[in-house]
C-alpha cells in the first residue's frame, strides 16, 4: 500500500517579481536543482523540475529525503544568492501525500503527472502563501489525516529555528547536512566538516558556539523524528 502514497513537493521563490536579479536567481536555482537531482537520484521518483520561472516540483520516495531536500535547497539558495547577488532569497514549500492518477512516464521531468499528492502539495503551499506567520513559516504538509495539525505545529517550530539563522549559521548547517544528512552529530564531526568546507581551522570553542547557536542537534533530531512519524502513517495507508 505504501507505494501508492506518493510524496509531492512544490516550491516557489517568495516575492520573486521584486527580486533585484531575477534572471540570475533563477539560474542559481536551476544549478542547485540539477545538483540535487544528481545527489538524490535514487530517492527521487520524479526529478525536481522548474515548471514556471520561479516554481518547481517533484516526487520523492521518502519523507526524510523530502525534508532534507527542503533544507539543503533553501540553505544553498540563500547562501549563494547572498554571496553572488547580495540579496536575501527565501523559498515557500508545500508537501503533499497522496496517490497519483496519472503515471510517471518520464522521471527526468516532473510535468504531466497529476493526482491527490500534487493537489495536497498545492493546497499546502497556497496555505503558506496566505499565512506565513509573519515570515516565520516557509513550509507546510497536507496528508488529509487527523495528524496534519500536529505535523504542521512541529514544522512551524522548525521553521522558526531555521529562519533565525545568520549567514554564518546557515553555512554551518549547510556543511553539516551536506556531509552527513540528518544523522546524529558530534563536535568532532562538525569540526572536521567545517574545516573541510570553509578551508580553515576552527577552535573547539568556536565549533561549540556554532552548535549551540544554530540548535543544529535539536533541529536535525526533530526533522528526523517527524519524518519517521509521517512515514509510519504513510505505511499504514
Amino acid at each position: 500500500m505504501k507505494n501508492n502514497v506518493k510524496i509531492a513537493l512544490i516550491a516557489d521563490i517568495i516575492a520573486s517579481k521584486k527580486l533585484k536579479e531575477r534572471a540570475q536567481t533563477q539560474k542559481i536555482l536551476s544549478t542547485i536543482l540539477t545538483k540535487m537531482n544528481d545527489d538524490y537520484s535514487d530517492q527521487l521518483e520524479s526529478n525536481l523540475t522548474i515548471t514556471l520561472g520561479d516554481e518547481f516540483q517533484g516526487i520523492v520516495r521518502d519523507v526524510k529525503t523530502a525534508f532534507l531536500l527542503i533544507d539543503r535547497i533553501t540553505l544553498e539558495l540563500q547562501i549563494m544568492t547572498k554571496e553572488q547577488l547580495d540579496d536575501d532569497i527565501s523559498l515557500r514549500w508545500g508537501m503533499g501525500l497522496g496517490e497519483l492518477i496519472t503515471p510517471i512516464e518520464n522521471k527526468e521531468v516532473s510535468i504531466g503527472t497529476d493526482g491527490p499528492a500534487y493537489w495536497h502539495a498545492r493546497e499546502a503551499i497556497e496555505s503558506v502563501h496566505e499565512n506565513d506567520d509573519y515570515g516565520l513559516l516557509n513550509e507546510k504538509i497536507v496528508t488529509k489525516h487527523d495528524d496534519d495539525l500536529f505535523y504542521n505545529s512541529i514544522i512551524r517550530l522548525q521553521n522558526v529555528i531555521r529562519n533565525q539563522w545568520t549567514q554564518t549559521q546557515k553555512e554551518t548547517v549547510h556543511y553539516v547536512l551536506l556531509t552527513d544528512g540528518y544523522n546524529d552529530i558530534g563536535n568532532q564531526m562538525v569540526t572536521d566538516t567545517l574545516e573541510k568546507g570553509l578551508g580553515k581551522s576552527l577552535s573547539a570553542q568556536t565549533v561549540s558556539k556554532r552548535i549551540i547557536s544554530t540548535q543544529i542537534k535539536q533541529y536535525i533530531q526533530s526533522r528526523r523524528l517527524l519524518a519517521d512519524k509521517i512515514e509510519k502513517g504513510r505505511i499504514l495507508e
